[in-house]
Protein backbone atom coordinates (compact mmCIF):
# COMPACT_ATOMS: atom_id res chain seq x y z
CA UNK A 1 0.00 0.00 0.00
CA UNK A 2 1.07 3.58 -0.66
CA UNK A 3 0.49 6.14 2.10
CA UNK A 4 0.91 9.90 1.65
CA UNK A 5 0.59 12.71 4.19
CA UNK A 6 -0.78 16.17 3.37
CA UNK A 7 -0.45 18.18 6.63
CA UNK A 8 -3.34 16.87 8.80
CA UNK A 9 -4.73 14.59 6.07
CA UNK A 10 -3.40 11.14 5.20
CA UNK A 11 -4.25 9.05 2.15
CA UNK A 12 -3.72 5.37 1.42
CA UNK A 13 -4.06 3.52 -1.89
CA UNK A 14 -4.10 -0.26 -1.91
CA UNK A 15 -3.10 -2.72 -4.64
CA UNK A 16 -6.65 -2.73 -5.99
CA UNK A 17 -6.67 1.04 -6.46
CA UNK A 18 -8.99 1.74 -3.52
CA UNK A 19 -8.30 5.00 -1.70
CA UNK A 20 -8.85 5.81 1.96
CA UNK A 21 -8.51 9.15 3.75
CA UNK A 22 -7.86 10.04 7.38
CA UNK A 23 -8.18 13.51 8.92
CA UNK A 24 -6.06 13.93 12.05
CA UNK A 25 -6.55 16.25 15.01
CA UNK A 26 -3.97 16.41 17.80
CA UNK A 27 -6.09 17.73 20.66
CA UNK A 28 -4.82 20.09 23.39
CA UNK A 29 -4.85 17.15 25.85
CA UNK A 30 -2.28 15.30 23.72
CA UNK A 31 -4.72 12.74 22.29
CA UNK A 32 -4.68 12.06 18.56
CA UNK A 33 -8.15 11.79 17.02
CA UNK A 34 -8.72 10.55 13.49
CA UNK A 35 -11.77 10.40 11.19
CA UNK A 36 -11.81 7.92 8.31
CA UNK A 37 -13.41 7.83 4.87
CA UNK A 38 -14.50 5.34 3.66
CA UNK A 39 -15.38 3.05 6.55
CA UNK A 40 -13.24 0.06 5.59
CA UNK A 41 -11.29 -1.98 8.17
CA UNK A 42 -8.39 -2.80 5.83
CA UNK A 43 -7.83 0.82 4.79
CA UNK A 44 -8.32 2.08 8.35
CA UNK A 45 -5.76 -0.38 9.72
CA UNK A 46 -3.23 0.64 7.06
CA UNK A 47 -3.69 4.33 7.84
CA UNK A 48 -3.39 3.72 11.58
CA UNK A 49 -0.15 1.81 11.10
CA UNK A 50 1.36 5.06 9.82
CA UNK A 51 -0.57 7.64 11.84
CA UNK A 52 -0.34 5.75 15.12
CA UNK A 53 3.07 4.13 14.82
CA UNK A 54 4.29 5.84 18.00
CA UNK A 55 1.10 6.77 19.87
CA UNK A 56 -2.52 5.66 20.34
CA UNK A 57 -5.09 6.71 17.76
CA UNK A 58 -8.64 7.60 18.81
CA UNK A 59 -11.91 8.08 16.98
CA UNK A 60 -15.63 8.37 17.68
CA UNK A 61 -18.74 6.50 16.57
CA UNK A 62 -22.38 7.16 17.30
CA UNK A 63 -24.22 4.51 19.29
CA UNK A 64 -26.38 3.86 16.21
CA UNK A 65 -23.43 3.52 13.81
CA UNK A 66 -23.15 -0.26 14.04
CA UNK A 67 -21.28 -0.75 10.78
CA UNK A 68 -18.66 1.83 11.74
CA UNK A 69 -18.21 0.15 15.12
CA UNK A 70 -17.71 -3.26 13.46
CA UNK A 71 -15.14 -1.92 10.99
CA UNK A 72 -13.24 -0.12 13.74
CA UNK A 73 -13.14 -3.29 15.83
CA UNK A 74 -11.84 -5.24 12.83
CA UNK A 75 -9.12 -2.59 12.38
CA UNK A 76 -7.92 -3.07 15.97
CA UNK A 77 -9.89 -0.41 17.86
CA UNK A 78 -11.46 -1.07 21.27
CA UNK A 79 -14.09 0.93 23.15
CA UNK A 80 -12.63 3.26 25.77
CA UNK A 81 -15.29 5.76 26.81
CA UNK A 82 -19.01 6.43 26.38
CA UNK A 83 -20.86 9.73 26.29
CA UNK A 84 -24.59 10.21 26.55
CA UNK A 85 -26.27 12.80 24.35
CA UNK A 86 -28.82 14.87 26.26
CA UNK A 87 -31.70 17.20 25.48
CA UNK A 88 -32.59 19.76 28.16
CA UNK A 89 -35.61 22.03 28.45
CA UNK A 90 -34.63 25.64 29.02
CA UNK A 91 -37.54 26.41 31.32
CA UNK A 92 -36.55 24.22 34.28
CA UNK A 93 -33.09 25.62 35.01
CA UNK A 94 -34.19 29.13 34.01
CA UNK A 95 -36.43 29.13 37.10
CA UNK A 96 -33.59 28.34 39.50
CA UNK A 97 -32.49 31.15 41.78
CA UNK A 98 -28.98 32.55 42.04
CA UNK A 99 -28.63 32.55 45.84
CA UNK A 100 -25.51 30.34 45.58
CA UNK A 101 -23.75 33.15 43.72
CA UNK A 102 -23.96 35.60 46.63
CA UNK A 103 -20.54 37.13 47.25
CA UNK A 104 -19.29 36.17 43.80
CA UNK A 105 -18.74 38.48 40.85
CA UNK A 106 -20.28 37.44 37.53
CA UNK A 107 -19.07 38.45 34.12
CA UNK A 108 -18.19 37.22 30.66
CA UNK A 109 -14.72 35.97 29.68
CA UNK A 110 -13.90 39.50 28.49
CA UNK A 111 -14.67 40.81 31.98
CA UNK A 112 -11.82 38.84 33.52
CA UNK A 113 -9.56 38.48 30.48
CA UNK A 114 -9.67 35.69 27.93
CA UNK A 115 -6.24 34.36 28.90
CA UNK A 116 -7.15 34.03 32.58
CA UNK A 117 -10.42 32.26 31.73
CA UNK A 118 -8.54 29.97 29.33
CA UNK A 119 -6.26 28.84 32.15
CA UNK A 120 -9.27 28.29 34.42
CA UNK A 121 -10.85 26.24 31.65
CA UNK A 122 -7.72 24.02 31.61
CA UNK A 123 -8.12 23.56 35.38
CA UNK A 124 -11.79 22.59 35.02
CA UNK A 125 -11.16 20.13 32.17
CA UNK A 126 -8.64 18.25 34.32
CA UNK A 127 -11.62 16.96 36.32
CA UNK A 128 -13.77 16.01 33.31
CA UNK A 129 -13.51 12.37 32.17
CA UNK A 130 -11.89 12.14 28.76
CA UNK A 131 -10.32 15.62 28.92
CA UNK A 132 -7.63 15.33 31.60
CA UNK A 133 -4.37 16.98 30.65
CA UNK A 134 -6.04 19.59 28.44
CA UNK A 135 -3.79 22.60 27.87
CA UNK A 136 -4.99 25.00 25.19
CA UNK A 137 -2.94 27.87 23.83
CA UNK A 138 -4.17 31.33 22.89
CA UNK A 139 -4.45 30.46 19.18
CA UNK A 140 -6.62 27.40 19.86
CA UNK A 141 -8.81 29.35 22.30
CA UNK A 142 -9.32 32.15 19.78
CA UNK A 143 -10.30 29.69 17.08
CA UNK A 144 -12.72 27.85 19.37
CA UNK A 145 -14.43 31.13 20.22
CA UNK A 146 -14.55 32.50 16.67
CA UNK A 147 -18.08 31.61 15.57
CA UNK A 148 -20.60 30.21 18.06
CA UNK A 149 -19.33 32.24 21.03
CA UNK A 150 -21.79 34.57 22.78
CA UNK A 151 -20.65 36.21 26.05
CA UNK A 152 -24.27 36.64 27.19
CA UNK A 153 -24.61 32.87 27.69
CA UNK A 154 -21.10 32.31 29.01
CA UNK A 155 -21.26 33.39 32.69
CA UNK A 156 -18.05 33.15 34.68
CA UNK A 157 -18.01 33.47 38.49
CA UNK A 158 -15.10 35.07 40.36
CA UNK A 159 -14.61 34.93 44.12
CA UNK A 160 -13.06 38.27 45.13
CA UNK A 161 -12.40 37.11 48.68
CA UNK A 162 -10.35 34.11 47.59
CA UNK A 163 -9.12 35.86 44.42
CA UNK A 164 -9.92 32.92 42.18
CA UNK A 165 -12.54 31.65 39.75
CA UNK A 166 -15.44 29.70 41.24
CA UNK A 167 -17.25 28.33 38.21
CA UNK A 168 -18.29 28.73 34.61
CA UNK A 169 -21.02 27.83 32.12
CA UNK A 170 -20.46 27.80 28.37
CA UNK A 171 -23.29 27.71 25.84
CA UNK A 172 -22.40 27.66 22.17
CA UNK A 173 -24.96 29.34 19.90
CA UNK A 174 -24.87 26.86 17.02
CA UNK A 175 -26.83 27.22 13.78
CA UNK A 176 -28.90 24.18 14.82
CA UNK A 177 -29.63 25.68 18.24
CA UNK A 178 -27.91 26.20 21.62
CA UNK A 179 -25.44 23.57 22.80
CA UNK A 180 -24.25 23.42 26.41
CA UNK A 181 -20.50 22.94 26.18
CA UNK A 182 -19.60 23.18 29.87
CA UNK A 183 -21.16 23.58 33.30
CA UNK A 184 -18.73 23.31 36.18
CA UNK A 185 -17.63 24.66 39.54
CA UNK A 186 -14.05 24.69 40.80
CA UNK A 187 -13.29 22.10 43.45
CA UNK A 188 -13.66 24.34 46.53
CA UNK A 189 -17.13 25.42 45.34
CA UNK A 190 -18.69 22.07 44.53
CA UNK A 191 -21.75 20.96 46.43
CA UNK A 192 -22.78 24.58 47.06
CA UNK A 193 -25.10 25.05 44.08
CA UNK A 194 -22.70 27.31 42.15
CA UNK A 195 -22.82 25.30 38.93
CA UNK A 196 -26.62 25.05 39.01
CA UNK A 197 -26.99 28.80 39.65
CA UNK A 198 -24.69 29.61 36.74
CA UNK A 199 -26.68 27.28 34.50
CA UNK A 200 -29.83 29.10 35.51
CA UNK A 201 -28.18 32.43 34.70
CA UNK A 202 -27.37 31.33 31.15
CA UNK A 203 -30.71 29.60 30.59
CA UNK A 204 -32.67 32.72 31.59
CA UNK A 205 -30.98 34.52 28.70
CA UNK A 206 -31.94 31.67 26.37
CA UNK A 207 -35.53 31.72 27.63
CA UNK A 208 -35.77 35.46 27.07
CA UNK A 209 -34.56 34.93 23.51
CA UNK A 210 -37.26 32.35 22.85
CA UNK A 211 -35.19 29.15 23.00
CA UNK A 212 -36.96 26.16 24.52
CA UNK A 213 -34.31 23.42 24.46
CA UNK A 214 -30.55 22.83 24.63
CA UNK A 215 -28.42 19.82 23.68
CA UNK A 216 -25.28 18.63 25.43
CA UNK A 217 -23.07 15.61 26.09
CA UNK A 218 -22.01 13.98 29.35
CA UNK A 219 -19.58 11.17 30.06
CA UNK A 220 -21.44 8.14 31.35
CA UNK A 221 -18.89 7.91 34.19
CA UNK A 222 -19.59 11.44 35.46
CA UNK A 223 -22.33 11.03 38.11
CA UNK A 224 -22.20 14.63 39.30
CA UNK A 225 -22.91 16.09 35.88
CA UNK A 226 -25.53 13.42 35.21
CA UNK A 227 -27.37 14.37 38.42
CA UNK A 228 -27.35 18.07 37.48
CA UNK A 229 -28.67 17.37 33.98
CA UNK A 230 -31.43 15.19 35.41
CA UNK A 231 -32.33 17.94 37.88
CA UNK A 232 -32.59 20.33 34.92
CA UNK A 233 -35.15 18.02 33.31
CA UNK A 234 -32.74 16.54 30.81
CA UNK A 235 -33.24 13.23 29.05
CA UNK A 236 -30.81 10.95 27.25
CA UNK A 237 -31.45 10.92 23.50
CA UNK A 238 -28.41 9.04 22.18
CA UNK A 239 -24.78 8.32 22.75
CA UNK A 240 -21.27 8.34 21.33
CA UNK A 241 -18.48 5.82 21.83
CA UNK A 242 -14.81 6.76 21.91
CA UNK A 243 -12.50 4.10 20.49
CA UNK A 244 -8.73 3.75 20.87
CA UNK A 245 -6.16 1.75 18.88
CA UNK A 246 -2.77 1.26 20.49
CA UNK A 247 0.44 0.82 18.45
Amino acid sequence: MEITQFEDRWEVRDDEGRTGTAHVWDRPDGKRFVWFDPVDATLIAALCAAIGADRPVRTMAGAHERNLQRELAAAGFVGDRYEHDWALPVATAADWDDAALAGLTLGSPETFGMDAVRRFDDEIRDDIPGLRGWRSDAAYWEGEHADAYDPAVYPVAWDPAAERFAGMVRVWMMDAGPRLGLVAAARPYRGRGVAAALLGTAFRVLRDRGHSSVVTECDSANPGSKALLEKAGGRIVGGTLEFVRHP
